[in-house]
């Protein structure tokens, strides 16, 4: 039998470090026997004593070292982080594990862009880099998931500083890597590195500017160049989402983002009316754009989203036709008139070339792999956007992740919704219904519902639901309260003339329907809804309504909310409650006349579906 001369490889030892391992014990007791007839053994193997446990002195000052490193980083100690690491590297040369190797060098990427700042230069990155993949040996040893690790921090590292360049030839160089078509986060670095190729190609006109995008925070995100970057997901609010509920009662006639508000229009015109005129003055351009889709060849073999094959249901399927897209979703600067609409869509389709082919490529194969990489999912969206396939767009956000929809998705889809179908309210309702009951602080959603309301298309019944939904994961702003309160006002109104209704004949068996208690509607009393409604009724007892927080808001002279608060409370518990007791002799106090009149209006025509005993 041939004799196995298989050098042991260096990467076998994935997080530990090499020093840690306890010998066998035959080793180790030939080492205590050495170590007591020459006792400088011990400093040579690194032995504490000769009654040596297994752990060595030099493993237990390696570990104190990593965290004295990241103590100095955290609180910006760069001079002596400098000597720590230095020591650091030199007590660690033979190290192979993936976590201190990565601790080692992306201290020292950290201490180099502090100490050399804008000086710094692409090469001594490039160098770092090298070294780090040196030492954690040849990535066909390492598990799949370690495997790309640190070419895909040099991409990144490139990307935020701008080296397109040397961020292009490594995406080329990963992309011939041993299953790299099989691993999600790869295929996400190299079709974000193919964005930022493709966007930083475009004509600097075509291009956003930092002006051009203020306004439009993102979060859980950078921006390279204007392209989205995900660094990692979590479901918060979107980007159009930012904004607090101060818009809770004025905002776009027909969409999230044309920047026009309800002030700005006859608050007597029908909205309807306005949406219909868009419509008109689009229509001329619709057959422009459908003509010059279908006389132009299909470059690169993209198919775009033309009118041609489009079923109807989206009026405005292209970017062309629909101002006010945000530039989360579009950013690009596309031409406000529409003189020139087909030069414009010939030029723009000319530029979808094999870099945005590529990113479009990676980053669909990001997200239909086992496990897929979510993060890929705004930006693949956006990049169908840019290249004006609006419908495919729309068709990858309805198949993916079918069985649990995220909030990202929600959002993509009801924003794509808003702008390209804007008359789909019943579908554009329960995309926001569902935003909000997996993430019910989010402001903007409610705040679009309120908004349908006031145009008459959302009932008024499915908006208390929301706003108690949101009420329930957060304190509210004034809009949020006021909202709440005129609703139940409606309600208890509508209510009222139901049960008049019932009561216009002769019938004596109708006698008595008039009183306050038939005036409460059947969500708080009845079914599944009533004993919801009574359990958040006792939770709001503590939550909204304690005596605590009415001396708080009392002592903060913030009138408005109290009253808005009082209000609603008054439906909800009735008028002689403590805290509308208390509000009205505030108001009143204060001589605030307006105040006091709008909370009189509620408290005469008030309910109190919920008594509380010990409470009024």
């Amino acid at each position: 039998m041939a004799k196995n001369n298989k050098k042991p490889r260096k990467g076998k030892e994935l997080e530990g470090h090499s020093a840690a391992n306890p010998l066998p014990e035959v080793k180790r007791f030939k080492a205590i026997q050495q170590a007591a007839q020459f006792p400088s053994t011990c400093l040579v193997r690194g032995f504490g004593n000769i009654q040596w446990g297994g752990e060595s002195l030099r493993y237990e000052h390696r570990t104190r070292l990593f965290r004295l490193l990241s103590h100095l980083l955290m609180h910006h100690n760069w001079a002596e982080a400098s000597g720590a690491l230095s020591v650091l590297i030199q007590g660690t040369i033979k190290d192979h594990s993936l976590s201190g190797n990565r601790a080692k060098y992306t201290a020292a990427l950290e201490l180099l862009s502090v100490i050399e700042g804008e000086n710094l230069r692409s090469r001594r990155i490039q160098d770092i880099y090298e070294v780090w993949m040196k030492k954690i040996g040849l990535l066909r040893y390492w598990h799949t998931k370690h495997r790309f690790s640190v070419q895909l921090e040099v991409i990144l590292t490139c990307l935020q500083r701008g080296n397109m360049r040397d961020a292009y030839q490594a995406a080329l160089g990963l992309k011939k890597e041993c299953d790299f078509d099989g691993d999600a986060v790869a295929n996400l670095v190299v079709g974000l590195t193919f964005c930022q190729v493709w966007y930083s190609g475009l004509p600097e006109e075509l291009q956003l500017t930092a002006l051009d995008s203020s306004g439009f925070g993102l979060q859980s995100e950078i921006l390279i160049d204007k392209i989205h970057m995900p660094i990692e997901y979590s479901e918060v609010d979107s980007p159009h989402e930012a904004g607090d509920n101060s818009n809770i009662h004025c905002g776009s006639i027909s969409s999230v983002a044309n920047d026009k508000e309800v002030g700005e229009c006859d608050s007597n015109k029908n909205p309807m009316d306005t949406e219909t005129k868009e419509k008109k003055e689009t229509s001329c351009s619709s057959y422009e754009l459908q003509n010059s889709r279908e006389e132009s060849a299909e470059p690169n073999g993209i198919s775009g989203s033309s009118f041609s094959d489009c079923s109807g249901d989206l009026p405005q399927a292209s970017i062309f036709l629909t101002q006010g897209l945000p530039p989360w979703l579009l950013p690009l600067k596309l031409p406000i008139s529409h003189e020139n609409l087909e030069d414009a869509v010939r030029m723009h389709r000319n530029l979808l070339n094999e870099d945005y082919k590529n990113a479009v490529k990676h980053l669909r194969v990001a997200l239909h792999t086992t496990p897929p990489a979510i993060e890929a999912l705004h930006p693949f969206i956006q990049m169908l956007i840019l290249g004006d396939q609006v419908h495919e767009a729309l068709d990858e956000l309805g198949t993916l992740f079918q069985n649990s929809e995220t909030v990202l998705q929600l959002r993509l889809q009801a924003s794509l919704l808003e702008h390209f179908d804007s008359g789909n309210y019943v579908k554009l309702c329960t995309y926001f219904e569902d935003i909000l009951k997996k993430d019910p602080t989010c402001n903007d959603s409610l705040s679009r519902l309120v908004l349908m309301h006031q145009r008459g298309d959302y009932d008024t019944q499915s908006l208390v639901e929301m706003l108690a939904l949101h009420l329930d994961a957060s304190y509210g702003t004034c809009d949020t309260w006021q909202e709440l309160a005129s609703c139940l006002l409606k309600l208890s109104q509508c209510e009222g003339d139901r049960e008049s209704v019932c009561n216009s004949g002769n019938d004596s068996d109708n006698r008595g329907c008039l009183d306050d208690s038939n005036r409460v509607p059947e969500l708080f009393t009845c079914g599944e809804s009533g004993k919801s409604w009574r359990l958040r009724c006792r939770w709001w007892l503590n939550r909204h309504f304690h005596d605590r927080i009415l001396m708080s808001e009392i002592a903060s002279g913030d009138l408005k909310l109290l009253s808005f608060k009082a209000a609603a409370a008054s439906h909800i518990y009735g008028r002689q409650f403590k805290y509308v007791v208390k509000t009205t002799k505030t108001v009143e106090k204060q001589d605030d006349v307006e105040l006091y009149s709008f909370l009189q209006t509620h408290l005469l025509n008030s309910v109190g579906f919920c008594t509380v005993k010990g409470r009024s």
